[in-house]
């Protein structure tokens, strides 16, 4: 068997091997290799150190950004969050801890979903009240297992539909409670062979009045491999859909579809003007369209009510689940969003430089990190306990003369001379500071 040699580590071996050391057996990945800090660094120092790279580079090296440079766009997902741990534990000292949250809770949810089943993909059911979602998750189960009636809002809940078993664990990361865990009708199951291994989130509603059901919506979706948004010729175009969720989730288009519901209700071509003006929304958005075989968001139209297009979305989403990469696309999406958050922080926009306020931020850590904000203070200290000897307050003068004029042959006594400044360079060191 050939070997291999880990990017990201420098160990080399079979992949067998490789795998073998990366986790404890069972395909679980050790707790020591989740930490953000878990030897990685190292691990390339010493890679470095036993195949040095060369002192100089070429005259025409043009070397990229640092956030570049770590974590590039594309390319297997194991190296890049290699990448963006190392990213992270070399910012630590250098960066604040709400600038890289994001970026460890890609990593901490990478870890986690890499630690559970990879044979099944989780599909979350997202829409507005009304748009008819709950109507589509039966539909695709094949059996009446979400509510659904003209009472708004009317999932409360996030409920799940697995169509094989071996799903619990990626349903107890959704926190989904066993009394809303559900498998399709038994002939549905059968028949629908390209749909093994999916598991079917219906979510509450992203425009509902309850904040709990909202904060619901927004965890799941953080959480599932892939999300199916469900629009109705009436909120299509509803700014909060585009300007809360797809807006900011453009970068996960390949794990995206958007559906067209109630389409029996639109006479004539009316549905394909609909359509057309939906796909027009979503560009907007930045959103790629997968059309002509690029990739992108699946965009199309249906009724769960009839039936209609109903059955394209199942072969769709068959094909989907089958390739059992939607985890993996997901992680990466994500990877590419935490570096882009990263970016401004390590690139400097416009014209190269500091700015006036970079420029005192830097003097005062520089200030700090020599000690010279500790010098100044101690010779304030030593200027204010010098002054206090030479001439003190008013009233410590007085003090002084009373206490003189009470010892005996004080009178007759000369004055003491006033003690000379210990440090003569006392506001020096201060304006030196």
């Amino acid at each position: 068997m050939t070997a291999v040699t880990d990017e990201g580590t420098g160990r080399t071996g079979s992949p067998d091997a490789q795998v073998e050391r990366d986790t404890d057996g069972r395909g679980r990945i050790p707790e020591a290799s989740r930490d953000w800090n878990d030897g990685l660094i190292a691990r390339r120092a010493a890679a470095k150190a036993v195949d040095p790279e060369p002192e100089t580079a070429p005259d025409d090296d043009v070397r990229p950004p640092l956030v570049e440079a770590y974590v590039p766009s594309g390319g297997p997902l194991r190296p890049r969050l290699d990448a963006l741990r190392e990213l992270v534990g070399l910012s630590r000292a250098r960066l604040d801890g709400a600038t890289l949250a994001e970026a460890g809770r890609v990593l901490d949810e990478a870890a986690a979903r890499q630690r559970l089943s990879s044979r099944h993909t989780v599909v979350a059911i997202a829409g507005a009240t009304g748009s008819g979602k709950s109507t589509l998750f039966n539909t695709l189960a094949g059996a009446q297992i979400s509510d659904t009636g003209l009472r708004r809002p009317t999932t409360a809940a996030p409920l799940a539909c697995s169509w094989t078993d071996g799903a619990a664990g990626l349903l107890d990361r959704l926190a989904i409670p066993g009394r809303l865990r559900r498998r399709p009708q038994q002939g549905a199951a059968d028949t629908d062979e390209a749909l093994q291994g999916l598991v079917l989130v219906d979510l509450p509603d992203h425009d509902s009045a309850a904040t709990e059901h909202r904060e619901q919506v927004d965890r799941v979706l953080a959480l599932v491999d892939a999300v199916i948004w469900v629009v109705d010729p009436e909120k299509y175009a509803d700014a909060a859909l585009h300007e809360r969720y797809l807006r900011p989730l453009a970068g996960h288009a390949e794990i995206t579809f958007v559906v067209l519901n109630q389409i029996d209700r639109l006479p004539g071509d009316a549905a394909d003007q609909v359509l057309d003006d939906l796909r027009r929304l979503l560009d907007e958005d930045g959103m790629a369209l997968g059309e002509h075989g690029e990739p992108g968001a699946t965009v199309m139209s249906l009724s769960a009510l009839t039936g209609e297009g109903v059955d394209e979305l199942r072969e769709v989403l068959g094909r989907f689940v089958q390739e059992r990469t939607a985890a993996a696309r997901r992680l990466s999406a994500d990877v590419d969003a935490a570096a882009a958050r990263l970016r401004p922080v390590y690139v400097a926009e416009g014209r190269p430089g500091l700015g006036e306020r970079a420029r005192e931020e830097f003097a005062d850590r520089l200030a700090e990190a020599v000690g010279a904000a500790a010098a100044g203070q101690a010779a304030e200290r030593e200027w204010r306990r010098n002054a206090g000897r030479a001439c003190g307050t008013p009233w410590l003068r007085l003090w002084r003369w009373y206490e003189s004029t009470r010892r005996p042959g004080s009178l007759e006594r000369p004055a003491r001379p006033e003690p000379p400044e210990e440090q003569l360079t006392a506001r020096q060191l201060v304006e030196q500071a």
